[in-house]
């Protein structure tokens, strides 16, 4: 880019971190937020300023900062990436809001309705800040934590779409994320942020290898690796069913979103898999070492109540039913012994509440 640029990355998990060496290795002052505590990590970092990436890239940087302090990571910053789960989106983006000012650009990885989500909040705090809401449909990499200031990257996506509200900002930001990631990742143009939301591909590829091996995963939780023993041909046809019906959601709303398929073929290599236990098993897939992932991880408390419940009433809204999501949040709910339909995304939440499907996606 040709104007030097502040950024801020609000999250320190394996994603946050990633990003800071990412930015940091372009040479751009880059801060790093820490959202929860105080840990050794945290100092060390703080201290030592530096985030290192191994593996599929190569790369590192020194950090501007290492701060607990919202004020000073997003105060002069002009590009404020949110890299953290959607259940963190409320509270970060509360911290947030006041520090926000004209002209930044604010980008959620992944979206998960955190852009809706970020203009309720704007709009019930009565901020006033002219920006813009970017959202991807997914982190651009498979990550890792390795080390205190390493993130190991198992494999990059090729490509990743975005989108931005206003539109008219859209290219703006693609030209900055593509200078972020120039020679490792491209970043396209997605239509609206709605879009992107729904198309992120763990709402297919993460609750039923998990639910249909619950045993095996209670069993055996840090050894269980969700792809390679969990996606079998016959859970691979149910992951079908579930995309498809996700795809018909899409279609219902007037969105043309990609199969879950396309977008690993497009992420991490084209080959010739016809179905998601062939993909998986292929030479392209990122995910043969993935494990660890027990009855209460992430891929049922982050993407069922965050992915799959906002779909369902979208889905509702527009005059279908969803009956494979509406089961898988009925299991997992009955499951973990939580209301996942009423504790997840709901439209109301996201300030979307008694709209109609137009008005919705022209709010995208």
């Amino acid at each position: 880019m040709s104007e030097s640029l502040n950024f801020a990355v609000l999250g320190s998990g394996n994603g946050g971190r990633a990003f800071c060496g990412q930015i940091a290795a372009k040479g751009y002052p880059v801060i790093m937020y820490e959202p929860l505590e105080e840990t050794a990590d945290y100092l060390k970092l703080r201290e030592e300023k530096q985030m290192l990436l191994s593996g599929d890239i190569s790369v590192g940087g020194n950090l501007r900062g290492v701060t607990m302090d919202m004020r000073e990571a997003v105060g002069d910053a002009d590009v404020i990436y949110v890299v953290v789960p959607s259940f963190a989106h409320p509270p970060i983006i509360s911290k947030m809001i006041p520090h926000l000012r004209d002209g930044q650009h604010v980008i959620i990885v992944p979206g998960n309705y955190g852009g809706f989500l970020l203009k309720k909040m704007m709009d019930d705090a009565g901020s006033r800040a002219q920006i813009s809401i970017s959202g991807t449909a997914t982190l651009p990499y498979a990550c890792r934590i390795s080390h205190y200031n390493t993130v190991m990257i198992y494999k990059k996506k090729f490509q990743l779409k975005i989108a931005t509200s206003p539109s008219e900002a859209s290219q703006t930001v693609i030209d900055i994320t593509n200078d972020v990631f120039d020679g490792h990742i491209k970043f396209i143009a997605g239509s609206n942020l709605l879009a992107i939301d729904l198309d992120n591909v763990n709402y297919t590829l993460h609750p039923f290898p998990l639910l249909l091996n619950y045993g095996d995963i209670e069993k055996n939780p840090d050894t269980f690796r969700h792809y390679m023993d969990g996606v079998t041909p016959l859970i691979s046809h149910q992951m079908k069913k579930m995309d498809d019906e996700r795809l018909s959601i899409g279609k219902a709303l007037g969105l043309d979103l990609m199969s879950t398929m396309d977008q690993l073929k497009m992420y991490y290599g084209q080959n010739e898999a016809q179905t998601y236990y062939e993909y998986v098993n292929s030479d392209e897939s990122p995910y043969k070492d993935i494990v660890g992932h027990n009855v209460r991880s992430r891929y049922i408390t982050e993407d069922v109540p965050c992915l799959h419940v906002p779909a369902i009433e979208l889905a509702h809204l527009a005059g279908i039913k969803a009956p494979v999501a509406e089961l898988c949040v009925k299991l997992c709910s009955m499951l973990h012994d939580v209301d996942y339909a009423s504790e997840g995304t709901t439209l109301a939440k996201l300030g979307l509440g008694g709209k109609s499907v137009s008005e919705i996606v022209a709010m995208a």
